[in-house]
């Protein structure tokens, strides 16, 4: 395996085509490297060329899952470099039976089978390492203690480390990220532990669970003591919608509500119509509506789209069509779902 980390500063914005444009014309040479080892002169071009579309992308050349070989450009768990990936791989060419491309590690499960050296003549054997998880009833995550024998040698950093690599060989970047909790390691080895395709087939479970996303509906009272209904779309992971960095959440005031403050039939209906044929026509393939909250008169919609297309401005343009009052519309960069954290 063969990965680097760029260092430079970000380049500009025909970045990307130009890496692709670049990419024929030295696949070949890699092909070979891998073959012989020797990266000296294509480790620095890659570097440099990954560095031009941002310098804390991270890049491998690895083992692929259908093709011989794979490229991967990732965030590296950077959730504001994710839309950058993103974009990286929608230009990418089809996979064909030599190369394939992925903005995320992928799944290499048969790592686990092997021994691996981690300086200083420690040596891990990855056949007695052992996970404990739990998952609470009804989230849409699992908490994962490691435990490894080998734990006791090691110092809190490479535990960790080893931790993270072994969870994305086991699930790939992505897998870890969308359905994977709290990650904590014990040099003692926990109640439950088990082999570490248990945890595999445990998280295949909740995603076939949630393989339709699923609209929970929340309650709760604000500051004042003036009652909120939320509904929020589960799993609330950033890795599901890598583009979507930018949060736009549009308030709409209503006239008809109850003595609570919330909607009545006919405000509700309204509000449920305008969502549909407006903004989320406006937001189009370019975003997504994560949550919703209704409280004191009015709904937020918290909409995700991707600040290098339009959806943004339609939204608020579209939010100005709004008859009941005049609409609120705010835009902040959150590739992390900040803003809407506590919907989780």
């Amino acid at each position: 395996m063969i990965f680097g980390r760029s260092k430079r500063k970000a380049g500009d914005p025909g970045a990307i085509v130009d890496f692709w444009t670049w990419w024929p014309t030295v696949r070949a040479d890699v092909e070979a490297a891998i073959g012989s080892g020797n990266w000296a002169t294509l480790t620095p071009q890659m570097s440099r060329r990954v560095a031009a579309i941002h310098p804390e992308l991270a890049w491998e050349f690895c083992r692929g899952t259908d093709a011989r070989h794979a490229l991967v450009v990732s965030a590296a768990g950077a959730a504001d470099l994710r839309p950058v990936a993103a974009r990286w791989g929608a230009l990418a060419p089809e996979a064909d039976a030599t190369w394939e491309y992925h903005t995320a590690r992928q799944p290499d499960p048969h790592v686990l089978e092997q021994t691996i050296g981690l300086g200083e003549g420690v040596q891990l054997d990855l056949t007695q390492l052992r996970f404990a998880f739990r998952r609470d009833e009804h989230s849409p995550e699992i908490d994962v203690i490691a435990f490894h024998p080998g734990f006791r040698m090691l110092g809190d950093e490479f535990r960790g480390r080893v931790t993270f690599l072994t969870l994305d060989w086991l699930l790939g970047e992505d897998g870890v990220e969308e359905w994977i909790g709290d990650i904590t390691w014990e040099t003692t080895e926990p109640d439950g532990a088990a082999d570490p395709r248990e945890l595999a087939a445990a998280v295949a479970a909740l995603r076939e669970e949630f393989r339709t996303p699923q609209w929970v509906l929340l309650r709760g009272d604000t500051p004042g003591g003036a009652p909120v209904i939320a509904a929020v779309q589960r799993p609330l992971r950033p890795v599901r919608w890598p583009r979507f960095d930018t949060h736009v959440a549009i308030t709409l005031p209503y006239r008809h509500r109850t003595e609570a403050g919330l909607p009545e039939a006919e405000s509700l209906a309204a509000l449920r119509d305008f969502e549909d044929s407006a903004l989320t026509t406006a937001a189009g393939a370019d975003g997504v509506l994560l949550a919703h909250e209704t409280s004191d008169g009015a709904r937020t919609l918290h909409y995700y789209v991707d600040a290098d297309s339009p959806a943004a401005d339609d939204l608020a343009e579209a939010a100005g069509w709004w008859k009941d009052g005049r609409a609120r519309v705010e835009r902040h960069f959150d590739p992390s779902l900040e803003r809407i954290g506590r919907f989780r």
